[in-house]
């Protein structure tokens, strides 16, 4: 073999030497990158997984915390709600319920009645029951004489215009007439004797 070719072959066997090393290289700093990277998303996704579990935890606190709020707070209008049905069937009965409507006025005049001011009912009458034109309601008419101070007399009207409020509980009631009549007494003021005629109201179930 020639010296040349000898040489020839020797720089052939250089530059692929030369070509493989920096192929070598350049795969060498790819797989570097591509580690680098690889690894710098590995860090991203598990930054990510710690806050998301941090936030998975965050939120089952709050939905506990939600949920015995909503609890409490279903309770409490559980309870207001009971307590306004309880105080409609009071001030709105289902039936004519006469029988407390009666005692309710009763109650009203024992708490009422003085010996310097009195009201006094001498005679209750219930009449025929009437029912509404569209049948929503039905309301029982009340007749009652009464005698009573001035004072107990405005007493008297005030507690039919607070009739049917949730807060006092006196049953749904209005005045269809009144007629009065004043007597003097000595030992009293002014007496006014008079009769009225009240529709009370309830439901037609």
């Amino acid at each position: 073999m020639s010296k040349v070719k000898y040489r020839e072959i020797i720089e052939n066997q250089k530059r692929n030497i030369t070509f493989y090393t920096v192929l070598c290289v350049i795969f060498t700093i790819l797989i570097g990158a591509y580690s680098y990277f690889k690894w710098v998303d590995y860090n991203l996704y598990k930054e990510s997984v710690v806050k998301n579990d941090s936030l998975i935890e965050s939120l089952k606190s709050q939905s506990v915390s939600e949920k015995s709020d909503y609890q409490d707070e279903k309770k409490l209008f559980d309870e207001l709600s009971g307590n306004i049905d309880a105080s409609l069937k009071e001030v709105f009965p289902l039936d004519n319920n006469y029988t407390e409507l009666t005692r309710a006025f009763d109650h009203f005049e024992s708490e009422t009645d003085r010996t310097n001011s009195p009201f006094v009912i001498s005679n209750i009458e219930y009449q025929e029951i009437q029912e509404s034109e569209d049948g929503l309601y039905k309301s029982l008419p009340v007749r009652m004489t009464i005698s009573s101070s001035e004072e107990n007399f405005t007493k008297f009207l005030q507690y039919i215009e607070k009739s049917g409020s949730l807060l006092d509980k006196v049953r749904l009631m209005d005045i269809q007439s009144i007629h009065m009549s004043f007597s003097e007494n000595e030992n009293l003021s002014n007496v006014i004797n008079f009769s009225v005629k009240i529709n009370a109201y309830y439901q037609n179930i």
